[in-house]
């Protein structure tokens, strides 16, 4: 049975926090595998070569040895490994998952709020207290995204859960209660 992208992500993700949080190189590691998802994201040709038949195998350990040049082992390893079992496609949502592991463990809580007109510094401040509280964060990064379309309220995404203040959600439960 095949595997989604999400499930190998999470797998490979766990097994390399679980290995960087106990020698407590998390955020070294972090920070090696975020350059790393940089280059894949912005050249996805690399990785098309890397999947391609019609490059040899020489060709393509030279271009891991270049992509993995300068990293600790750990991070070496996994590049090396995702290309062995044919997963190197995947390394990016590898990395994304495994910061969103190392965030929790830190108390971090990356979220993104949507809003008709931009938020002011005082209503930021405000939304960072509210949503500290309700994650138990020590750390709350927040990313403003204005969609003119929205017609009012917010929408705020942050641990894997949306929390819909938008005014168009409100209109449509209370047109729901008057079907009803």
């Amino acid at each position: 049975m095949a595997l989604d992208k999400a499930t190998i992500a999470k797998r490979y993700a766990v097994a390399l926090f679980e290995l960087t949080h106990d020698q407590g190189t998390d955020a070294d590691t972090l920070a090696e595998l975020t350059a790393i998802r940089d280059i894949l994201v912005q050249n996805p040709e690399f990785t098309k070569a890397l999947l391609s038949l019609r490059i040899d195998e020489a060709a393509k350990h030279n271009m891991l040895a270049t992509l993995s040049e300068g990293t600790s082992q750990v991070v070496a390893n996994l590049i090396q490994m995702t290309y062995d079992y044919r997963r190197i496609q995947n390394l990016p949502a590898i990395i994304t998952k495994y910061e969103e592991l190392v965030n929790k463990a830190a108390g971090v809580v990356n979220a993104e709020v949507q809003t008709a007109v931009p938020l002011s510094d005082e209503q930021v401040s405000r939304l960072k207290e509210q949503l500290v509280q309700r994650y138990q964060a020590n750390e709350v990064r927040l990313t403003q995204i204005v969609d003119e379309d929205l017609l009012g309220g917010v929408i705020v995404k942050a641990n894997d859960q949306i929390l819909d203040g938008s005014l168009a959600t409100k209109l449509a439960a209370i047109r729901q209660s008057i079907i009803r």
